[in-house]
């Protein structure tokens, strides 16, 4: 079954020129279908991962709209387990 990998790699807000905890709602859309919203919260400068699964054709678009008070990067890859080895393999 294919699955996207989200990253977040960068979720912070600012209070008094510090970074401190934020919050961000990621809604991830395979071709023009939202097939998940996620709530994510913290603070982070280094990658996270979560996964999602998905039942669309492999190689279909895949893309990540978030909105936060605070900062936030995120990227959304698939990926495709090999059923053999359960490797991950980016598509």
């Amino acid at each position: 079954m294919p699955r996207i990998r989200l990253t977040v790699t960068r979720l912070y807000a600012l209070n008094d020129e510090r970074m401190v905890a934020s919050k961000a709602t990621a809604k991830i859309y395979v071709g023009d279908e939202c097939i998940a919203t996620e709530a994510i919260s913290g603070l982070t400068e280094t990658p996270v991962y979560k996964y999602i699964h998905h039942a669309f054709p492999v190689g279909r678009p895949i893309r990540v709209e978030w909105d936060t008070p605070g900062f936030a990067d995120m990227t959304a890859v698939e990926e495709n387990d090999c059923p053999c080895c359960q490797d991950s393999h980016i598509i």
